[in-house]
């Protein structure tokens, strides 16, 4: 796998979790695109360049073990909880966190 095919693996991963779509074909484009891909404007050639990244072995192998770890981390009541912290978070802007990761006050 080369270095954007890893980084389409990583964005189709990111917007499995994070996104409202559910249609893995429109991630697939979503992630092609964002990750520098130029794909056809015509809708279905764009569709049909985005599956082939994402069916290439090495790449549909990355992703669903990348998949399958995130799920395993958390059992599914933890990622209930997990998502109801995040929620009622309020995040500052990236020049208010210190370096450890934590909001100043």
């Amino acid at each position: 796998m080369n270095e954007q095919e890893k980084l389409f693996a990583d964005e189709f991963v990111f917007r499995y979790f994070n996104s409202n779509e559910s249609n893995g074909r429109v991630l697939a484009v979503q992630a092609a695109i964002y990750t520098g891909y130029k794909l056809p404007t015509d809708v279905s050639a764009a569709d049909a360049e985005a599956q082939k990244i994402y069916n290439k072995p090495a790449v549909k192998e990355y992703i669903e073990n990348e998949v399958s770890e995130l799920r395993d981390k958390l059992q599914l009541e933890q990622r209930r909880y997990l998502w109801k912290d995040i929620k009622t978070m309020t995040i500052g802007e990236p020049d208010d966190w210190d370096h450890h990761g934590v909001i100043r006050a």
